[in-house]
């Protein structure tokens, strides 16, 4: 059997009800149903039988198939779009994290675990704020409605149940608040200094074009720079963090004159045509601050350290075996025998 669950209604279709409303996770052998109305939401897991796709992997003798692998892949995508590992290489890690994510899933619906009505209804819709964002610098969603909401809440369950695994108070020592700090004191700025996306072209009559389009559409700036820019930030939408001085005169000149989210007008340079678009403002922190920040970052860097180590221990006593010759790429991962 597979650990993709039935779905709630489309966005917008969740009836209304108490943000403390548990969805109760639940097995029915065979059959996939949504049962609502009776104070909770209840899932049960897909048996999958009639998928015609190949087994591509067991997993403790549960069976699962190209069709899911592929649906978890496609909702992935744009974090491997600016990546430079080839595709044998990329495929493998995702099958690595589906491998993980399905052992979660399935341990949290062994457990009878329960995910709050608002939960899942906030992780529906931010989800689906990003996925019609317009300009969103991200590839655009390339899942049917129903795939995506299957792949909403498989995540959600396993992020809310790993995190159930941690301990009450993940603390953090003062060797380790000063370490970090002076490891990464780059990333805590000593000026001002600013965010900001650069479109760099050699012809003016493109970087006007270019302006027009930006002018017209402000968010639409990342993707412009990710498919016009030839400056070395235009694989990250053009991105950049700059403080004060580091930037020829005419150039800091008409990014710091910017209003936050607005756009410049064309300047020239030894290097070609800019645009720039102001996304945020930085200004140094006192000391206090940066203390909480770099706690704060490490307690959530202890938090995914521990969260990774559950999904490891349940891969560890798990029983996995991998159709190499079904997958479609060569497996250059961590699970199944060579």
């Amino acid at each position: 059997m597979a650990s993709d669950l039935a779905l709630p209604p489309p966005f917008g279709g969740l009836p209304r009800r108490k943000p403390r409303t548990p969805f109760v996770l639940f097995a029915l052998v065979g059959v996939v149903s949504w049962m609502g109305g009776t104070g909770c939401q209840r899932f049960t897991r897909d048996a999958s039988k009639d998928d015609p796709t190949p087994v591509i992997v067991e997993v403790n003798g549960q069976s699962l198939h190209a069709s899911a692998f592929d649906r978890f892949v496609k909702a992935r995508l744009s974090d491997f779009a600016a990546s430079p590992l080839d595709q044998d290489r990329q495929r493998s890690s995702l099958l690595d994290k589906f491998i993980l994510r399905h052992l979660i899933v399935r341990q949290a619906l062994d457990s009878n675990f329960e995910l709050s009505e608002e939960e899942v209804r906030q992780s529906f819709e931010a989800q689906y704020k990003q996925a019609t964002t317009v300009g969103n610098d991200r590839n655009p969603a390339i899942l049917e409605s129903a795939e995506r909401r299957t792949e909403i809440l498989n995540d959600l369950l396993e992020l809310k149940f790993s995190e159930k695994q941690l301990p009450k108070e993940v603390t953090v020592t003062e060797d380790e608040i000063k370490a970090h700090y002076e490891a990464n004191r780059d990333q805590y700025p000593s000026r001002y200094g600013f965010y900001v996306r650069e479109i760099r072209v050699p012809e003016e009559a493109e970087a006007r074009r270019l302006h027009r389009q930006s002018i017209a559409r402000p968010d639409d700036f990342p993707v412009l720079a990710r498919e016009h820019s030839s400056a070395p930030t235009a694989a990250q939408g053009g991105l950049i963090y700059y403080e004060i001085d580091q930037l020829p005169v005419p150039l800091e000149q008409a990014v710091v004159s910017l209003k936050v989210g607005s756009v410049s007008n064309v300047v020239k340079s030894t290097y070609g045509y800019h645009l720039f678009k102001l996304e945020q403002r930085v200004e140094p922190l006192p000391f206090e601050k940066i203390r909480q920040e770099v706690i704060e970052r490490l307690q959530s860097e202890k938090k995914r350290q521990l969260i990774e180590a559950f999904g490891e221990r349940l891969a560890a006593a798990a029983v996995i075996v991998i159709h190499r010759d079904r997958l479609g790429f060569a497996y250059r991962g961590r699970y199944g025998s060579p």
